[in-house]
């Protein structure tokens, strides 16, 4: 295979991942402040990227985040995109919605995909709190996106209905987070 540099590697991965409604990259430098124990290097030696997609709930979708055939793309996607980095000599591993070694939100944040909340969520434009997320980490050495900022309007209406947490940013009780009442009221 043809030596592909960065750049059209990152290209052809988006490409791959157009399903979802937002896709960034991330690279190490952006998360060499993060604690050990949640660093992305924690789940693949070598680590260089962090490539995170985001899918909005639809308007005219019920309460849930997406049903099976969303779940069947996702995953061909993500086989897809783990196929052609393999193929090219690079590691890659998904990063699944439901891991606690490393911070989706986080990852969402430094690959430019959204920024953060008061509440600790991922607000992406034009979906606001509404976001499911997923991740591949990857050792190829790809391109970032520019982060994102600017997007939270300072209104606080999801800190005051979040029941655990009383201060914007601050930390809460996260086995009781799953009301969604912050992805109900925040107008971004």
């Amino acid at each position: 295979m043809t030596q592909l540099n960065n750049k059209e590697m990152t290209d052809k991965i988006k490409a791959m991942l157009n399903i979802f409604d937002k896709v960034g990259v991330g690279t190490k430098e952006r998360f060499e402040n993060t604690p050990e124990e949640y660093h992305p290097k924690s789940l693949l030696e070598g680590f260089e990227s962090a490539i995170v997609f985001a899918e909005g709930k639809k308007e005219d979708s019920s309460d849930e985040m997406g049903g099976f055939s969303d779940y069947l793309g996702t995953i061909a996607a993500q086989s897809e995109v783990i196929s052609y980095l393999n193929l090219l000599g690079y590691k890659a591993v998904i990063v699944e919605g439901t891991s606690r070694d490393v911070s989706l939100v986080r990852m969402g944040v430094e690959a430019g995909v959204g920024e953060l909340s008061p509440v600790n969520s991922l607000l992406v434009k034009g979906f606001g709190l509404t976001t499911s997320l997923g991740a591949i980490i990857t050792d190829a050495p790809l391109v970032p996106d520019k982060t994102v900022s600017g997007l939270c309007i300072k209104c606080m209406k999801c800190l005051k209905v979040c029941p655990i947490r009383d201060v914007p940013y601050g930390k809460g009780d996260l086995s009781k987070c799953a009301c969604g009442k912050c992805r109900n009221i925040c107008p971004v």
